[in-house]
């Protein structure tokens, strides 16, 4: 159940747009020619701390904190110290208390949309990116829709978009609140899945279904309570400052007291959002993950046939290895302080990682980039064991590939996309990215995955 208390804190809404003159932002440029507009935190010899900072018209500003190597940057172009203090103050004043993702939830614009045949019955979120609609409660909806668009600023790091999708190809993302409405969705010619959610890239829609109405009607009872408690709250403190408006002993003293209350206020939200993120993890683990296979193939690798990429129409997308490994990456981002944090080794799969050196190892490369769609259907209890060592060396190695050579998103990146895609030997064109026969490649990895840290660190070899 989530908790309540005699108050809790409904923050106003965040303005979708600010109509101020536009913010003084610092420009990174990266190697791969991207262009990121922000504020520098830090640097250092290694690199540098940067804030992203994205601003779409009308809609929330999404931020997110992460570090460039030295060895990516091109060129900073800096505004001066007092202009990035500036806009410093400005993200200080969207999220004054660590509360900017509810914030960002209350200025969202959502209109209501038929669902399954019922009119109004379902809210749609619409992003540059994506649309999503959800039957589920406004709650989760707002909660989906606003982590989303963080998640989507967070692929844009690691491989910055490369094109628009037509207007008819608009992502679409459909969450259902339970298993019935989830199985209606999916139709009676997909078949029994297993998995609760599926990027239909026909379709171009991501459908996703786990039970979420006991969930929502616990979030809008609480969330009705904190409109009701709020308004008491504003109405007492307000008394009291006009009664004793003379008397500022007596009115510091019971100013003190909902300051008190306040502080309890904020401590009860904190218990509902933890609850919140316990019985929605998988919910989006599950979003992360198909949401990045969609945004790869909308705005960075689309398909394309075999004759298209030798014309030189286009590289065609990721082989199905690295897009895998690079969605479990996604998957486990964590939200810290109203951001969401990725580049931290998932500690579970780390561990298993590890532990796989003394039970076979992780699957050889020259195996891993032969090996077909079966190798990741875990429909049969035999087929478990094989699906898990072919996923944990897609995540090891793209891991590797994303955070320590860095090789996403290069040229080099392009010519091994490109020789796979027209009909080349995956092995020896992934030998020409690394640079280096596979086997050796292989020990590299290993060697890596044994010094890597759960917070992305690596030590020092032996």
């Amino acid at each position: 159940m989530l908790h309540r208390c005699l108050a809790l804190l409904l923050l106003p809404a965040l303005a979708a747009a600010d109509p101020s003159p536009a913010w003084k932002l610092d420009e990174l440029t990266a190697v791969n020619g991207a262009k990121y507009q922000g504020i520098v935190l830090d640097e250092t010899a290694t690199g540098v701390r940067f804030r992203v900072v994205r601003r779409p018209p009308g809609r929330p500003t999404v931020t997110l904190t992460t570090f460039f190597q030295k060895k990516e940057v091109v060129e900073i172009r800096k505004v001066s110290d007092a202009e990035r203090e500036a806009v410093k103050q400005k993200l200080a004043e969207l999220d004054p208390k660590g509360t900017g993702e509810r914030k960002r939830m209350d200025a969202l614009e959502l209109k209501p949309i038929a669902w399954l045949g019922r009119a109004d019955a379902a809210k749609q979120y619409d992003s540059d990116q994506f649309t999503i609609a959800s039957s589920a409660s406004e709650e989760v909806t707002r909660r989906a829709a606003v982590r989303l668009e963080q998640i989507f600023t967070a692929y844009s790091r690691f491989l910055p978009p490369r094109q628009t999708p037509a207007a008819d190809r608009t992502l679409t993302i459909l969450l259902a609140p339970d298993k019935e409405e989830y199985a209606k969705l999916l139709g009676p010619t997909t078949g029994a899945i297993l998995n609760p959610a599926v990027y239909d890239r026909k379709n171009n829609r991501i459908i996703c279904g786990i039970d979420l109405r006991r969930l929502g009607q616990d979030l809008s009872a609480a969330q009705m309570h904190n409109v009701q408690q709020e308004a008491a709250l504003d109405k007492y403190e307000a008394d009291v400052r006009q009664l004793y408006k003379d008397s500022r002993a007596d009115r510091d003293r019971f100013l003190a007291t909902v300051s008190e209350q306040r502080g309890k206020i904020r401590a009860v939200e904190k218990a509902n959002d933890a609850k919140f993120d316990e019985t929605t993890q998988q919910l989006f683990a599950l979003l992360y993950h198909e949401s990045f296979h969609a945004y790869a193939a909308n705005f960075v690798y689309p398909p394309r046939s075999a004759e298209d990429v030798k014309a030189g129409k286009g590289t065609g997308d990721l082989p199905r290895w690295l897009n895998e490994g690079l969605a479990q990456i996604f998957e486990t981002a964590i939200l810290d302080a109203g951001e969401l944090r990725v580049g931290h080794a998932d500690r579970e799969r780390l561990l298993r990682a590890k532990e796989m050196r003394t039970k076979g190892g992780l699957l050889p490369m020259a195996e891993l980039v032969r090996s077909g769609g079966e190798a990741f259907l875990t429909v049969h209890a035999n087929q478990k064991a094989t699906a898990n060592r072919t996923y944990m060396t897609c995540w090891a190695v793209a891991f590797y590939m994303v955070f320590d050579r860095q090789l996403l998103g290069s040229k080099e990146f392009d010519a091994y996309l490109v020789a796979v895609n027209s009909g080349g030997d995956p092995a020896k064109a992934l030998e020409a990215l690394v640079g280096k026969n596979l086997s050796i490649f292989d020990a590299e990895l290993t060697n890596y995955i044994d010094r890597l840290r759960p917070d992305g660190s690596v030590s020092p070899p032996k």
